[in-house]
């Protein structure tokens, strides 16, 4: 009875602890009040900051907050290299996708100049590649629907390439070799994220300019913005900064072909004169080419050319986000009141600070209405966190049940187990041989999305890895103890003043 009562309490007592630990650390919807200082948004930042870099082990992060065009918060945390070189203002990251509104500025400036015309067929302006045949029509893929993502081209991103790797020579090859660009649908009927459309602009820039494409934008948009420690091609960058895994250790970084969707790499101070000319062009745009890029394209009201849109009561939000490999970043400005926000990581667990630091900035902003843009990430942690806290309890009901069985002596182990009549025999036997199977499966995918990622180059994409980190245990304890108990036999029983027994 004393073993049973340890029992008992043991499995209690840990049940308790779980709901608690669970219900503790909800990530939570609200964050900084809206009419906060901004002395006290800065100082509210840099706390979410501190937490989300100790507890999802991000080795650097560059970010920083502007309220009426003028930066009132700025952190550079963490290292740059794995001799502890300090992020500073000047070190560059990967942005990844945010590379697209990076081109979207460059393609502008053909167009500002009469160069192109962005309601033209982007074949019109191509020398070195056409687009195969197909049922659609080639003359609706215009420079501006390729924007703009309705553009009806194929691909939604491209991998990148190790040392080891054979990479194409230039972006045609490319274009001809990962997985040859094609016309899917029907131009301007349905947006379709696409990264193969902007590798086509990278080559339509290529070919009017007569230039490289990092020399054309690192010419036309990075000076002009002082940008100087900006630029797609690595080893132009003497202040890049290394990648790095969950334990801090730098990995081999991914090499871009496709720089005009996901190759560029720019600093944190850098990013800043970026966001802030998206409220009045930093002289390279005009408010007419501004409000061109911010519009809505054809018939999607939450896609601009290429950022996304937000309608607010203080003015229109827009923003994207970039994850390459160990790479994550993510962008929000606000033309009409001067607020904008960013971070960039060179972690593979960074994407995390989009749930944590991008909603805490997000709550702060004027007349925003955080649940809008926050609420559906949120919400998912949540459900995970919810569907963890019931798994883990049944896991605990399981284990309780099959070990007071042994402390009271119902239950026991027997090779071949045990049981009343062989067709229950071998359903509870099937049933176990799923639970095993199913726990396996469980193992290797905790062993994929969460220790592998851990240690090399692997896309997290804004999954909230540490939610799933506390459901997929649970999965694998639940699923061992209901295999554990299919397997146990029921302890036979004397059935009283009948000189026979049965089986329990």
């Amino acid at each position: 009875m004393r073993t049973l009562n340890l029992v008992r309490l043991v499995a209690g007592l840990a049940a308790l602890g779980w709901v608690a630990f669970i219900a503790a650390d909800l990530r939570p919807f609200t964050g900084i009040d809206p009419d906060a200082s901004p002395a006290e948004m800065a100082a509210e930042l840099d706390s979410v900051l501190d937490r989300a870099m100790r507890q999802y082990s991000i080795a650097g992060v560059a970010a920083g907050a502007l309220r009426d065009g003028e930066v009132i918060w700025s952190a550079r945390r963490g290292a740059a290299r794995e001799d502890g070189s300090p992020v500073t203002g000047q070190t560059a990251f990967n942005l990844g996708s945010i590379s697209k509104p990076v081109t979207v500025w460059a393609v502008l400036t053909l167009a500002r100049d009469g160069r192109i015309d962005l309601d033209a067929p982007v074949q019109s302006y191509l020398t070195r590649f056409t687009l195969p045949e197909s049922e659609f029509d080639p003359s609706g893929v215009t420079i501006r629907r390729l924007l703009q993502h309705v553009g009806g081209i194929n691909i939604h991103g491209y991998g990148g390439y190790s040392p080891e790797e054979d990479q194409p020579a230039d972006i045609v090859e490319l274009s001809q070799t990962y997985e040859p660009l094609q016309l899917v649908r029907e131009p301007g009927s349905a947006p379709s994220y696409s990264g193969g459309g902007y590798v086509m602009l990278q080559m339509m820039i290529e070919d009017v300019s007569g230039q490289g494409f990092d020399a054309y934008v690192r010419e036309q948009v990075f000076a002009p913005l002082g940008m100087n420690d900006s630029g797609f091609i690595e080893a132009d960058l003497p202040t890049r900064s290394a990648a790095f895994n969950y334990y801090r250790r730098e990995i081999e970084d991914l090499r871009d072909v496709a720089l005009a969707a996901a190759g560029v790499y720019v600093s944190g101070d850098d990013l800043e004169a970026f966001l802030r000319a998206h409220l009045d062009g930093g002289g390279v745009l005009s408010a007419l080419w501004l409000d061109q890029a911010f519009a809505p394209s054809e018939g999607t009201p939450g896609i601009g050319m290429s950022y996304t849109r937000l309608e607010t009561p203080a003015g229109l939000l827009i923003g994207h986000g970039g994850n390459n490999s160990s790479w994550n970043a993510q962008i929000y400005v606000r033309p009409a009141t001067g607020d904008a926000f960013y971070f960039m990581t060179n972690a593979t667990s960074g994407a995390q600070l989009d749930f944590d630091l991008s909603c805490t900035w997000l709550s702060a902003a004027r007349e925003m209405d955080v649940e809008a843009v926050c609420a559906e990430a949120l919400e998912l942690t949540h459900q995970i966190s919810l569907a963890a806290g019931l798994t883990g309890l049944g896991a605990i009901a399981v284990f309780y049940w099959l070990l007071a069985g042994f402390a009271a002596g119902r239950r026991r182990f027997s090779v071949p187990p045990k049981g009343r009549g062989p067709l229950r025999l071998t359903v509870r036997l099937v049933l176990c041989a799923v639970s095993v199977i199913a726990a396996s499966v469980a193992a290797w995918f905790f062993y994929t999305n969460s220790v592998m990622w851990r240690t090399q180059v692997i896309l997290i994409d804004e999954m909230p890895v540490d939610e799933f980190e506390r459901l997929l245990p649970m999965v694998l304890a639940l699923l061992t103890g209901l295999a554990l108990s299919l397997w146990s036999s029921p302890v036979p029983r004397a059935v009283s003043g009948a000189g026979k027994t049965r089986q329990a």
